[in-house]
């Protein structure tokens, strides 16, 4: 069969590449690897910088210079979804590789724009404190905006920078919030939901500590600048910010590096599974095809239901309030399954 264009979706960023699609199988050049999953073929082995994979046990997966990527994606363990009408292909990364990430020295890179429509990289910011926050405007969470440009401008000299990322896939969705904000610190749009894909993120707002060499030194935890919506979520943000900036001033964490990797919530299959949905389901909607996106957005949300990212972020797109009864819906579900958390989840999965 004939050779077509492709999308592949690998954790919301998309490539393009040609491939022969044969029933199941979609077969795509060996050199397109190391550009889609950061892969390469060499000496007889499938290899990237920490491991390597005899392509003999990938047999069924390789012919020639070609690749199966469902094929290879299933032995790596990857999260799949497809759209074969309209040539897209979503992978998410295996659970066991993201928790490695994850509970490795570095927090994972990664290159979004603002509003004005500048690029930042995490790295560029290597040799300052980072407080990364991940909001959304389907959450309440959209009014702390000031706030956390408050605590970037009283932390900024003590060698703080606060990060705010908007987990809106719409991005005109977002702007009204960060214009009203004003924020002098990078305030960036993330509508793919890569940094939720990278960190493992399941609800908003959460926020993140990023240390001056890049390490993670506060894992995800669901954190509020202000406790102006505490009657309805029950958090206070004080203990929080306090240390905070007892961080930016002395540099006394609340975690130890070894406890911050024990407390870092690890994916499970499923709730991969359901974010390579969301990508898949997001690409399909942006593409006008509305009723196939919302099969893989229910398929994602039975998946991972307590998923905030996908099933409250996707509700405009599903035609549902996020602020409604169907958000009311959800929550009592939350909270009849005992409101998991980050903590409550890391916790049980490290048993």
């Amino acid at each position: 069969m004939p050779q077509q264009p492709w999308t592949i979706l690998v954790n919301g960023r998309e490539f393009s590449a040609p491939a022969t699609h044969e029933a199941d199988r979609l077969w795509v050049a060996t050199e397109t690897l190391p550009s889609l999953l950061g892969w390469q073929v060499k000496d007889a082995t499938l290899c990237r910088p920490d491991r390597c994979i005899p392509l003999a046990s990938l047999a069924d997966a390789i012919r020639g210079d070609e690749v199966d990527l469902p094929a290879l994606a299933a032995q790596l363990n990857m999260p799949a979804a497809k759209a074969t009408a309209h040539r897209v292909l979503s992978l998410a990364e295996s659970p066991e590789l993201q928790a490695s990430t994850l509970r490795d020295d570095t927090a994972p890179n990664f290159e979004l724009a603002d509003l004005s429509g500048r690029v930042h990289q995490l790295a560029d910011y290597r040799g300052r404190k980072v407080l990364l926050v991940v909001w959304a405007s389907w959450c309440g969470c959209r009014e702390d905006l000031p706030d956390w440009q408050a605590q970037h401008s009283a932390l900024s000299d003590f060698g703080l920078t606060v990060i705010t990322v908007s987990q809106d896939s719409r991005a005109a969705d977002a702007a009204p919030f960060i214009e009203a904000a004003s924020p002098e610190h990078p305030s960036l749009l993330d509508p793919n939901h890569i940094v939720s894909h990278l960190y493992g993120l399941i609800n908003v707002p959460t926020a993140i500590w990023i240390d001056e060499a890049g390490r993670i030194a506060r894992p995800p935890r669901v954190e509020h600048a202000s406790n102006r919506f505490a009657f309805a979520h029950g958090l206070d943000c004080a203990p929080h910010l306090a240390s905070l900036r007892r961080w930016a001033e002395t540099g006394e964490t609340d975690f130890s590096p070894d406890e911050a990797r024990l407390h870092t919530m690890p994916a499970s299959f499923a709730e991969q599974q359901a974010r390579a949905n969301h990508a898949l389901a997001w690409h399909l909607y942006q593409l006008g095809a509305t009723e196939e996106a919302t099969e893989h957005w229910q398929a994602a949300i039975e998946l991972s239901p307590h998923d905030w990212t996908i099933r409250r972020g996707s509700m405009w797109l599903r035609g549902e309030n996020p602020f409604g009864t169907e958000f009311a819906e959800a929550w009592m579900e939350w909270e009849n399954a005992g409101r998991p958390d980050y903590a409550k989840l890391a916790a049980a999965r490290s048993r």
